[in-house]
């Protein structure tokens, strides 16, 4: 066992955790996912996830209650997994980090150009067709990457860009990346990252974000089709989705489909439901 020194991402308090060095050591990705429950080291729990030189490369806020829909669902077409020379899975997990990825999911469900800067070049190509193979066949992405020095001086260029720079969000003027708001997709990360198998937690990844495709597509089709004299709640929403797939959608999931709807697809849910009923459902869609 070694101690190791933890800051809490979310007060920054600062305690020492004893964590098994083979553990860490012995992780096929470089990096070992460490849950810190509650009274370790304050009122808050999170994940700390360790190098093999026991240096920690991230902390990422998470709500262990979150619980993601186990559907099983056919995939179009068969699944080929990238060599290494085009997708290095422990290189890219030891720099890019769980808030990283989680921000750059969000924005993309939420159908958002994306300007993500980077300090390390000779891994873009690796970058860019990690994010070509786990939404292939899914949502459309829009990903350009680039220095903070080239960015400054073509500004212009990416306005209306949601503007990454590592844990830091430069431009997000619409605010869809506040952390109380994309639990679904910290949860989606937090799988991909406590996979030690680095071709499955790429398929997992890619999983998870089929799974969003497909059921906020049907989402989508649902309220172009349902009978309009109907009375429409999130609970016939819900009903339709767990007889399809034989599997109980949460509220917050659904909550989480609804956004790709209203903004992915580009719904306006002011011509499918009248003043009364947006009302009604006001606290749900937030």
């Amino acid at each position: 066992m070694v101690k190791v020194e933890i800051r809490c991402p979310e007060c920054s308090k600062i305690g020492k955790l004893e964590v098994e060095e083979n553990i860490v050591k012995q992780s096929k990705r470089g990096i070992a996912a460490i849950n810190i429950s509650e009274d370790l080291i304050c009122k808050h729990s999170f994940i700390a996830y360790i190098d093999k030189n026991l240096n920690v490369r991230d902390c990422f806020i998470t709500d262990f209650k979150v619980e993601l829909p186990q559907i099983e669902l056919e995939q179009v077409v068969e699944v080929k997994i990238p060599n290494k020379e085009t997708i290095d899975v422990y290189l890219l997990t030891l720099n890019l980090t769980a808030n990283f990825l989680t921000n750059i999911l969000r924005a993309c469900f939420f159908k958002k150009k994306i300007l993500a800067i980077n300090d390390f070049s000779l891994l873009n190509t690796h970058i860019l067709n990690f994010f070509k193979f786990i939404f292939q066949n899914t949502f459309d992405i829009d990903i350009s990457l680039g220095q903070g020095t080239n960015y400054k001086k073509e500004k212009k260029k990416f306005k209306g860009y949601i503007v990454i720079d590592k844990e830091k969000i430069i431009n997000d003027k619409e605010k869809i990346l506040t952390p109380k708001s994309n639990k679904i997709e910290r949860s989606i990360v937090q799988k991909f990252f406590e996979e030690n198998e680095p071709n499955t937690s790429l398929l997992i990844l890619k999983n998870e974000i089929l799974k969003a495709y497909k059921l906020s597509t049907d989402v989508k089709n649902y309220l172009n089709d349902y009978d309009k004299n109907i009375n429409l709640t999130p609970k016939l929403i819900i009903n339709f989705l767990t007889e399809k797939y034989n599997q109980k959608i949460n509220d917050l999931y659904l909550r989480f489909l609804i956004k790709i709807v209203q903004n992915y697809y580009d719904v306006d849910f002011s011509k499918i439901f009248d003043f009364d009923q947006i009302l009604k459902w006001s606290w749900f869609l937030k």
